[in-house]
C-alpha cells in the first residue's frame, strides 16, 4: 500500500450502511471507516457487522481502505481486531496512541500482512512520535489529532493555529524521520470552505502528506490544496531542465542555488500531479 500519494482520507462512521455506500461515491484518495469516536459506545457490535457487509464493495474501487479501531486498552479492542483479521482493511488506524508498547499490543492481535497507522492525540503521544513512528516496519503514517491534543494541552487555538505548529512538526519530523507518511487533523468546520483551504494549504507547508476529513464537502478543497499547481508543475519542469542543461552538480538560478534536494522535490511535484490527473 503506497501512501504517498494520499491527499485526503475521509472518516466514514462504521455503523451507518447508508454513509459506507455513500463514500463509494466520493472523491477521497483514501478512506477510514471509524468504529471509534464515530459510533456510540451502544453500537459498537453493530458498527462491525455493517463494516463486515459493506467492506467488499469499499475495497473494490482501487484506494486504501483503513480501519479505526478503539483504544487499545477499551472493552472493544479484542473484538475489533479479531473482526479487522476477518474484513482485511488496508491498515488499522490506532487512536489516541501514546507510546510504542499499545503499538506492538495491537500489532500482536492482527494478520502480520495489516499495517498500521497511529493516531497521536496526546501531549505523551506527540512526545513519543520518535519512538512511535520507528518501533515497527508495520508503522506505515503517523496521524495527527488536533482536536484531543488542544484539549489535553489547553491550548486556546487562534486563527492559524500557531499554538499547535511545534506539535505538528514534531510529528512530522518524526514521522519523515523513519520513512513514514504523515496526516493532519481534520478541520471541525466543515462548513467554512475558505477555513478548509486554508488549514490544508497550511498542512502541505507544514511537510503533511495529506489531510484527514469529517465531512465529504472537504475533500475535494483538501485534493486541490494538496495538488500541485500549474505554476508549482511549470517550475518543477524548469529545475529539471536547467539541471539537465548543467549536467548535474550545483548551480545559480537568479542569485540562488539549485541542487539535487531541489531536483528530488522536483520529481515529487510532477509525480504528484501525473497522480491527480
Amino acid at each position: 500500500m503506497d501512501l504517498s500519494l494520499i491527499r485526503s482520507v475521509l472518516y466514514v462512521p462504521g455503523d451507518s450502511a447508508r454513509k459506507l455506500a455513500r463514500a463509494g461515491q466520493i472523491p477521497a484518495d483514501a478512506l477510514i471507516v471509524d468504529w471509534e469516536d464515530a459510533v456510540a459506545e451502544p453500537c459498537k457490535a453493530d458498527a462491525r457487522a455493517v463494516t463486515a457487509r459493506a467492506f467488499p464493495s469499499l475495497a473494490g474501487r482501487g484506494r486504501p481502505v483503513l480501519l479505526r479501531v478503539n483504544t487499545s486498552g477499551s472493552e472493544w479492542v479484542a473484538r475489533d481486531c479479531a473482526a479487522a483479521s476477518t474484513i482485511s482493511p488496508d491498515g488499522i488506524v490506532v487512536p489516541k496512541c501514546e507510546t510504542e508498547e499499545e503499538v506492538r499490543r495491537i500489532l500482536s492481535r492482527l494478520p502480520a500482512d495489516i499495517p498500521i497507522l497511529p493516531l497521536l492525540e496526546s501531549p505523551l503521544g506527540v512526545q513519543n512520535a520518535p519512538a512511535i513512528a520507528a518501533c515497527s516496519e508495520r508503522v506505515v503514517a503517523l496521524m495527527f489529532g488536533a482536536e484531543d491534543y488542544s484539549a489535553a494541552t489547553r491550548i486556546q487555538r487562534s486563527p492559524g493555529e500557531p499554538e499547535l505548529v511545534f506539535a505538528r512538526g514534531q510529528v512530522v519530523n518524526a514521522a519523515r524521520a523513519y520513512g513514514r507518511e504523515v496526516f493532519d487533523s481534520p478541520l471541525m468546520q466543515f462548513r467554512d470552505a475558505e477555513a478548509v483551504q486554508e488549514a490544508a494549504g497550511r498542512g502541505r507547508r507544514a511537510g503533511f502528506t495529506g489531510q484527514a476529513a469529517i465531512h465529504p464537502s472537504q475533500v475535494p478543497l483538501i485534493n486541490q490544496a494538496y495538488q500541485p499547481s500549474d505554476g508549482e508543475v511549470a517550475a518543477a519542469r524548469s529545475v529539471l531542465r536547467r539541471f539537465r542543461e548543467h549536467g548535474g552538480g550545483v548551480y545559480s538560478v537568479g542569485g540562488a542555488l539549485e541542487d539535487y534536494p531541489a531536483v528530488r522535490e522536483a520529481r515529487a511535484v510532477l509525480e504528484r500531479a501525473r497522480i491527480a490527473e
